[in-house]
């Protein structure tokens, strides 16, 4: 992470530290060092999560040439189009009908 924070550090950009912690976990989820650059979104299965990063005309214009499907499952992908992020409050759904006095 600190070498995260240093990038952005050099153009006086300062970062939380939850969202450098995310990052770095994005980058080392699969158990190797991932890039979060162009070519490390290329592997990421989610077209939208793909658009939500720098070259979305790019991203947009693969995806729908080559028919890609995405389920909507990533974070990003779900903000993109509005919806709520399966996560947090977002996890679950309140099944039994609440009363209002």
């Amino acid at each position: 992470m600190q070498e995260i924070a240093g990038v952005f550090g050099v153009y006086g950009i300062n970062v939380d530290k939850r969202h450098l912690s995310l990052i770095a976990d994005y980058m080392t989820f699969e158990g190797r060092y991932k890039p979060f650059n162009r070519m490390g979104m290329n592997s990421n299965p989610s077209p939208f999560a793909q658009m939500s990063f720098e070259t979305t005309t790019n991203f947009l214009t693969t995806a729908t040439l080559t028919g890609d499907f995405d389920p909507l499952e990533s974070p990003s992908a779900r903000l993109v189009l509005g919806k709520v992020v399966r996560g947090g409050t977002g996890s679950f759904e309140v099944l039994q009908p609440v009363a209002v006095a």
